[in-house]
């Protein structure tokens, strides 16, 4: 009997080894996990954070999204008299919703910290911080409410049949932007890349066109994750440039940013990618060219054991990719000010 016992126990811890030996790695899940904001929410959400320090934060309305009119917000924060201003834009891919959740976490945490830190109180002293937590609210909207977890573009019924192809429809708005915009070669109204049918013909990029002609931006930072991996980790500086000062100043952010995230699932830190850069109408090109800004972009999002991508965590990972990039960014910004200790009369 007591060998039939051991001889069963033996059998069960097998089986559980065997089945803890098959289970799949942390990947990407959905319908998003609970933490994971919500477009509907995103009012609500600006509006607490707002609060925690309301005469150095508000929240404004700067465009409207082409399709379905759906206001694009942003939060102002810092002084409004400040000589320096710095962008953080968090989503312009509607899957690509890491930056969502960091750039709303960035704000929360600066405001936080204005009465606690003399560090950020002289950022927020010296510099008017714009955060933009999408530009694209209609593609967000799909990919959080649970429609479509791979919605990259927004909902413009680019093939006219006057309905919306969750899979097809849509202008990609990182290639919309009035700068080598006749350079990039795809203009297949399905493709996931489509740039529209001319410059800034999304109302999504005007208002950020419009935001930039506004305020002189110093800097500009834009939150993107990587969904065939390709990309991952890796920060991408503009095209071109590069033997100006303004590209050796970005090229120097960017590195020291990169140097302070760990990466996701291995050993390292991200990295600067320093080969060519996509010729293409994207916000940082746009920035950085016509603008005079400098402007890096940041690829968010790790490659798991079995080499996939992951873009999508359970919330436990995804908040540790939150707390490590708002340190990371936060510091940045903590930088320029210790820098640049300039206000306006």
């Amino acid at each position: 009997m007591i060998k039939s016992h051991l001889l069963i126990s033996a059998i069960i811890i097998i089986s559980i080894l065997g089945l803890v030996s098959c289970a799949p790695a942390k990947g990407n899940v959905y319908p998003l996990s609970s933490d994971y904001l919500r477009e509907g929410n995103l009012l609500a959400e600006l509006s607490r954070i707002a609060a925690i320090q309301p005469e150095l934060a508000q929240v404004r309305i700067i465009g409207f999204s082409s399709s379905e009119n759906i206001p694009i917000y942003a939060l102002e924060i810092g002084n409004n008299k400040a000589a320096k201003q710095a962008l953080l834009i968090g989503q312009h891919h509607g899957d690509e919703v890491l930056g969502v959740n960091i750039a709303m976490a960035l704000a929360e945490n600066l405001l936080l910290n204005f009465n606690i830190d003399p560090a950020y109180k002289q950022l927020l002293q010296n510099y008017q911080i714009w955060i933009v937590p999408s530009i694209n609210p209609e593609g967000w909207r799909m990919v959080s409410s649970g429609k479509f977890q791979h919605k990259r573009k927004n909902n413009r019924d680019t093939d006219k049949n006057k309905k919306l192809d969750l899979r097809t429809d849509g202008v990609d708005l990182n290639r919309n932007y009035p700068v080598f915009w006749d350079l990039d070669a795809d203009a297949n109204t399905i493709s996931p890349y489509y740039k529209g049918a001319e410059p800034a013909s999304e109302s999504e990029v005007k208002a950020i066109i419009n935001l930039a002609q506004q305020h002189k931006f110093s800097l500009a930072i834009f939150l993107h994750s990587s969904a065939s991996g390709a990309y991952s980790e890796k920060v991408y500086l503009p095209a071109r440039g590069n033997d100006s000062k303004l590209y050796q100043e970005t090229l120097a952010l960017a590195e020291k940013y990169a140097k302070s995230v760990k990466r996701d699932y291995h050993s390292g830190t991200y990295e600067v990618h320093t080969g060519v850069s996509s010729e293409v109408g994207n916000a940082r090109n746009f920035f950085f060219h016509s603008m005079g800004c400098k402007a890096f972009l940041v690829e968010i999002g790790g490659i798991n054991s079995r080499g996939r991508s992951v873009i999508h965590p359970n919330n436990k990972m995804l908040n540790r990719i939150v707390q490590k990039q708002v340190r990371s960014l936060t510091q940045v910004f903590l930088d320029l000010a210790a820098d640049n200790p300039e206000t306006k009369p």
